[in-house]
Parts: C-alpha cells; sequence; structure tokens
C-alpha cells in the first residue's frame, strides 16, 4: 500500500498547479472563447483534488459517511472535463465561434446523470457507510438499484471520454488540413501538444476498461497495476494537467493570422476554400490572378518570408484573400502550404548547387525555420536528402 503522506503531497501539490493555471487563464483579455473552458477545466480538477485531500486527512471512522458524501461531489467534475477539453480544442481550432453549444444538449447528458448520482448517493442510509462487508444480496431492492445504476453511469463516463477523444481527433485532422490552405509555416501551430495528450488519455483509457475486465472475470495480470493505482492515477493525471497547464496557459488560437506593425487582423471568414460554388472568378480573372501569385514568388521572392500567410499574399498582389485560395487550388492546383514550399525548395535546390553555404543557411534563407521542416518538405518534393544532392552534385562535377 503506498503511504497517504504521498498522495497527500501529490493532491495539494495537483491543487497548486489547477489553482495556479486557473489564474492565468482567467488574465487573458483576448480569446476568452478559448481560455475559459480550459480555466473550468482546471476548476474541477481543482475540485477533485480539494475532495481527494479532505478524504487523506480526515481519519476519524465516525465521520466516513460525510466525508464519503462530499467526497461525490467529485463524480459531476469528472464528467464536465471531457466536454471542456473538446470546448477548448474546438476553440482552439475555429476560425469562429463555430454553432453555439445549447445546440448541442446532448453534451450536458452526462453531467446530469452524475449529478443525479450525487442525489442518490446522498439517500443511502448512514448506517450502510459502517457496514463494509455487506454482500450485495443482503442489500435492499433500492440499494440495489442504486448500485446497479451507479456501474451504467460508470460505463457511460468511459462512453464519454472515448466519444470525445474521437471528436478531438477529426477536430485537429481538419485542423491541420485548413492549416495548410492559410499558412506556409505551420510547426508553430499544428497543436502537436494537443496530439500527445489525446494519445496519451486513449492509452490510459485503455488500460482502466483492461483492468476493470480483469477484475471482472477474476484475472490477476492486473493486481502489481492495482496496488499502487492511486498513486499511478495521481501521477498519471498530474502529468497531463502539466503538460496542458504548460501549453495550453500560452497557446494562441492557430487559424489566426498573427498581426503584423499596425495592420489589422482579418475580419474576412471566407473559410471553406475546397467549395466555389457561389464565387464570381472566372477563368480568365483567376489566369490573372495566378500570374501575380506567379510573380510574387520569382521577382519578389515572397516565399522567403519564414511567416508568410495567405493574408500577406492577398494583401502583396491587391487580390481578396478569398480569390487567391480559389485560384491556388482551382488554378494552380495546390493548397498554400505546399504552393509555397515549393518554391523554397527550388531555391534551395539552387543554392546547394551554386553555393558553398551550409543547409541550415541555406534553409533559413529559403524561408524555413527550422532544420527539421526543411528536410522534410525537401524529401518530400525531391525524394531525397539535402546533403545526398550535394554530395551527388559534387560527385558529378569534380571541379567544384
Amino acid at each position: 500500500m503506498v503511504d497517504d503522506k504521498y498522495l497527500l503531497a501529490l493532491s495539494a501539490f495537483h491543487l497548486g498547479m489547477a489553482l495556479f493555471c486557473t489564474n492565468q487563464l482567467l488574465l487573458h483579455q483576448r480569446h476568452q472563447r478559448v481560455y475559459v473552458p480550459l480555466a473550468l477545466f482546471f476548476v474541477t480538477q481543482s475540485v477533485t483534488e480539494m475532495l481527494s485531500i479532505l478524504d487523506l486527512v480526515v481519519v476519524d471512522e465516525s465521520y466516513d459517511y460525510v466525508v464519503s458524501r462530499f467526497n461525490s461531489l467529485h463524480v459531476p467534475a469528472v464528467f464536465a472535463q471531457p466536454l471542456l477539453l473538446w470546448l477548448y480544442v474546438r476553440a482552439l481550432t475555429s476560425e469562429d465561434d463555430g454553432p453555439p453549444i445549447r445546440q448541442r444538449l446532448w453534451h450536458a447528458v452526462p453531467i446530469l446523470l452524475a449529478i443525479s448520482m450525487v442525489v442518490l448517493f446522498w439517500t443511502i442510509p448512514k448506517s450502510l457507510f459502517a457496514q463494509n462487508d455487506l454482500e450485495f444480496a443482503d442489500l435492499s431492492q433500492y440499494i440495489q438499484a442504486i448500485l446497479i445504476y451507479f456501474q451504467l453511469v460508470e460505463v457511460l463516463f468511459y462512453v464519454q471520454v472515448t466519444l470525445y477523444l474521437v471528436l478531438i481527433m477529426r477536430m485537429l485532422s481538419r485542423y491541420r488540413a485548413r492549416l495548410k490552405d492559410l499558412f506556409a509555416t505551420t510547426e508553430d501551430r499544428e497543436l502537436t501538444w494537443v496530439w500527445w495528450i489525446t494519445t496519451t488519455i486513449g492509452a490510459y483509457l485503455l488500460i482502466s476498461i483492461a483492468e476493470i475486465l480483469a477484475d471482472l472475470f477474476g484475472i490477476e495480470m492486473f493486481q502489481l497495476f492495482s496496488e499502487a493505482s492511486d498513486l499511478t492515477n495521481g501521477l498519471s493525471s498530474l502529468a497531463i494537467t502539466w503538460v496542458i497547464g504548460i501549453w495550453g496557459v500560452r497557446q494562441q488560437p492557430g487559424l489566426m493570422p498573427k498581426p503584423v506593425g499596425n495592420t489589422p487582423p482579418a475580419t474576412e471568414r471566407e473559410l471553406a476554400a475546397a467549395k466555389y460554388e457561389r464565387s464570381a472568378l472566372t477563368d480568365d480573372h483567376a489566369a490573372r490572378i495566378a500570374a501575380k501569385i506567379e510573380r510574387a514568388m520569382t521577382k519578389d521572392m515572397l516565399y522567403r518570408d519564414p511567416n508568410l500567410s495567405l493574408w500577406d499574399l492577398a494583401k502583396h498582389i491587391s487580390v481578396t484573400s478569398n480569390y487567391v485560395s480559389q485560384t491556388l487550388n482551382m488554378t494552380l492546383q495546390s493548397n498554400f502550404f505546399d504552393y509555397v514550399n515549393k518554391w523554397r525548395i527550388q531555391d534551395a535546390v539552387k543554392q546547394l548547387h551554386d553555393t558553398d553555404e551550409t543547409i541550415l543557411v541555406i534553409a533559413h534563407d529559403v524561408g524555413f525555420n527550422s532544420r527539421s521542416s526543411f528536410y522534410n518538405a525537401f524529401k518530400r518534393e525531391m525524394n531525397t536528402t539535402p546533403s545526398a544532392l550535394r554530395a551527388s552534385r559534387t560527385t558529378a562535377d569534380p571541379t567544384s
């Protein structure tokens, strides 16, 4: 068994971290629709940790029933966490406010069921808390029905977590695809940490379900884990909170253009770049826009701007971003990300052949922010690495 003092220290540290993150998030003046759900997520974690501390501090058995009843309040808090995390990622990856949450009232069902669990738990007689050795068959039908209901709601919780994990994964996939329509460099916006959090929670969920099934069928393969389950759960929850706190507090919405100088944020919401049924753009007009885009790359070398966005290109050639996006997709047959990076790679290939600059210098010169993103784009475009290409050119031309 794990010493309670370690669990108490862990819960106290977790509580302090959750309260600190809540305070930091509520200080944000902009993008409150993004940060408020995450702040509430940390509030629910604060509630669960305070109740855990109460359970560990009160050791008098005569107060067990009081502590247990108050400790049941953590159930709605835990049920609210998947919803709040989904709301946070939804706001973080959206270009507008999206459908009002009131139009999706089914999201509130698990929380309402959790609240009903608390209400029913408080109706259990005080005398039962002192009789821990009672068999299920010895309980009244009313208490049996309550316990069965609790088990069904617990199953619903696992279904709820699974559903929200799938929804978050789908949002992240659509979000990453959309990034490539708007930005030439995406690595600082890809929300990789959210992918890791989602994957970790998914793995932890599978382990929890496996433990429940093993216990149900009398399999002892998880006995080692169950003996330290409180500490394991506490450390896992703390690690997830730590990562969300580090990244979530400073994460900016990814689909908003970064303000440059006195340029106001974009107000256009032409966001369905794949469909242009109502567009007034003709083929001749699209061809002229395509020529402007080509000139911006060949003559102005706009692709060398590491923070280049669709809005920057549209402003440079004095064309609306919707028309630029449509021209790229329909006329030039490319999204913004691939189009710009193709120009960067072409420039890099020329410099690899004509200069002795290091690969890192060339990568930064053509517009890449990091060596890894340059190598990935180069390998995707040229089917080889910059080093291999330079080596092959040197071999082919011994005098170079």
